[in-house]
């Protein structure tokens, strides 16, 4: 088997690393990306790989040279590189595999192992792809013909047409051997991939898929970072003062990994520069992922917390409908209080802290065929229990009503897919269950959803949904000038927990949950909801009788855990331990001895005191 690689671009928008080094000889831990792809090659059997060389092509012939190589190395030399694309390059290395089948490869291609091996089992002409539900302006996208299946390729295909992203690595047949070199030719001032859409007809070709993460095309310096960050096992640590680092036991903000907060030390980009579209649109890309959406849904990001995403939901899509709105906590109350702020037209159905959600008595208001939307807390925070999204989004459908759901707090620690709950808009944030930092908030909705919002006159201009979504989805920007570093948190947060998955964080969350109130009922504790309706991510206990509630949190946070005290009618009653984010057992046994040991002390002292009031 043979392999061509296309390695004669400049990188100049990889400037000013790419001034004296071809992009292909970046260090990806202790090889270059040349290095790297062609050992790939050769572990699969490869025989010869020729590389076309253009800016810099001598220091890539001194690397190979120096690098000893597993396989036969050639060199063909585009000398026209600045003035030409990549069909030109792939044409000139024609004579080095005509009439074989080979590989073609991007130079600026990293990925891992496995995304190679899977080529083994590959025999006719495949492209490798990236499935996506959003994607940039800047990706070369996949898509097929409805009416023959031929798959296609370019950068301006829709995205909710797109299948997702060409790797940027393909299989070519020797039967196609020939007819793909004769479509080059007559494309030498393209992309090689409109070779591949000439061809396409009489040699079909397969899609093998890869994961998210597997890869990456490193166009610009922060793609080099990101690269380095997934493909490295080992790097640099970041001196930074000693502090008694508090444990954040409590709903949100939470605490964060090593790696979450090390995102922040990044390239400094300008926030309209391409550079910011790619990484806006992967987070946007991988939020659908975690939302359980498919192309039907889209989603933005606005610079704000979870509140500002209620807001900018309520101010853009409540004006002129009729809304019922539910409540059991806090949270519910706040989603009245925007109602009520923006003058919408709104009914509250409010069932009281800590009591459960009556299915037959949302039923019956809805089947007046009053109401346009319904709008409810997934997990109602105040009080930590859950609510039966799924089954009211069953219940909403035959009447034809939207259904608007904030799960802030509910995203990345429970299950929630906006498809199968049949939720037309969908609120969150970061700083919560997904594990990143403050200051990020999301919208996710059906497109024909966001679409409908476009003749709504704008109530703010901040939070004007349909202004995000014309943006961001549309011209993958944002209105406004975004907290860029944010970004870089957020997507390494996602990479965390798609790499865990969804089940397993859920497992996690549950395993820490359950220690938690094991301990708790093991001293006698009680909750006020039901354990079967709490969320797998928050406990509320009430306080043992007779405890000094602002001295047993001042205790605590004097060992440097923090906790919730109780809200509204459970202020001075009940406290909250949550075990959201990135809290490990070990954090969770330590304050559960901590607080027992507490409140032993609390016991012994009261049966000094009451010892001397006998002897007394």
């Amino acid at each position: 088997m043979k392999a061509v690689i296309l390695a004669a671009g400049d990188g100049e928008r990889l400037a000013p690393i790419t001034q004296t080094l071809p992009k292909a000889l970046l260090p990806i831990g202790s090889e270059s990306i040349l290095s790297r792809q062609i050992r790939q090659l050769a572990s699969l059997g490869v025989t010869d790989v020729t590389v076309v060389i253009g800016y810099e092509g001598h220091a890539i012939r001194e690397h190979l040279a120096a690098s000893n190589p597993p396989c036969n190395v050639h060199f063909v030399e585009n000398n026209h590189y600045k003035t030409t694309s990549t069909a030109y390059s792939a044409w000139l290395a024609a004579d080095h595999v005509r009439g074989d089948s080979f590989f073609l490869l991007d130079g600026d291609v990293v990925a891992v192992d496995a995304v190679f091996e899977s080529f083994i089992a590959l025999t006719g002409n495949t492209l490798l792809y990236e499935a996506k539900s959003i994607s940039s302006p800047e990706e070369m996208k996949v898509a097929q013909d409805p009416a023959d299946g031929h798959v296609y390729l370019s950068k301006k295909i829709a995205t909710d047409r797109s299948l997702g992203e060409f790797v940027g690595v393909a299989v070519i047949s020797a039967e196609a051997n020939e007819a793909f070199f004769a479509a080059l030719a007559s494309h030498k001032d393209g992309y090689y991939e409109e070779a591949f859409n000439e061809i396409a007809v009489g040699h079909p070709f397969e899609l093998q898929a890869v994961t998210e993460n597997s890869w990456i095309e490193i166009d610009f310096v922060t793609d080099y970072l990101q690269a380095v960050r997934l493909f490295t096992e080992t790097r640099e640590e970041v001196a930074a003062p000693q502090v008694s680092e508090q444990v954040l036991l409590c709903p949100g903000p939470v605490m964060v990994s090593k790696k979450v907060k090390s995102a922040l030390l990044h390239a400094d980009i300008g926030h309209r520069e391409t550079e910011f579209i790619e990484i806006l649109t992967r987070c946007r890309a991988k939020l659908n992922n975690v939302y359980g959406a498919n192309h039907e849904y889209t989603n933005v990001i606005i610079t704000g917390s979870g509140t500002a995403a209620n807001e900018a939901l309520l101010s853009s899509y409540g004006p002129g409908k009729k809304l019922l709105i539910l409540s059991n906590g806090e949270f519910g109350n706040r989603l009245l209080d925007l109602a009520r702020c923006h003058n919408l037209n709104h009914t509250a159905l409010e069932f009281g802290w800590t009591h459960p959600m009556d299915l037959a008595k949302i039923e019956q208001t809805i089947a007046t065929g009053d109401y346009d939307a319904l709008m409810m807390v997934h997990h109602e925070t105040s009080t930590g229990m859950l609510n039966p999204i799924n089954e009211i989004g069953a219940l909403l459908k035959p009447y034809h009503v939207d259904f608007l759901v904030d799960a802030v707090s509910s995203i990345g620690a429970e299950a929630l897919s906006v498809e199968k709950a049949n939720i037309t808009f969908c609120t969150a944030s970061a700083n919560k269950a997904l594990a990143s930092l403050p200051g990020l908030a999301f919208v996710c909705g059906k497109r024909s959803a966001f679409q409908a919002l476009r003749d709504v006159p704008a109530h703010t201009r901040y939070l004007d949904l349909y202004r995000h979504y014309e943006f961001e989805d549309l011209h993958y920007q944002t209105p406004n000038t975004p907290a860029v570093s944010l970004f870089y948190a957020l997507e390494t947060a996602l990479d965390e927990l798609l790499e865990d998955t969804l089940e397993k964080r859920m497992q996690h969350y549950g395993h820490l949950s359950s220690l938690i109130r094991n301990r708790l009922k093991k001293l006698g504790m009680s909750f006020p909801v039901e354990e079967q309706q709490m969320s797998r991510v928050l406990t509320t206990v009430f306080y043992p009788a007779d405890v000094d509630v602002e001295g047993f949190h001042d205790w605590v946070k004097q060992h440097n855990y923090v906790i919730y005290r109780g809200k509204g009618p459970l202020l001075g009653r009940a406290f909250q331990i949550a075990n959201i984010g990135h809290v490990r057992e070990e954090h969770v046994r330590a304050f559960l001895d901590l607080m027992e040991r507490g409140f032993q002390l609390k016991q012994s002292a009261d049966a000094v005191v009451e010892a001397a009031a006998t002897v007394e």
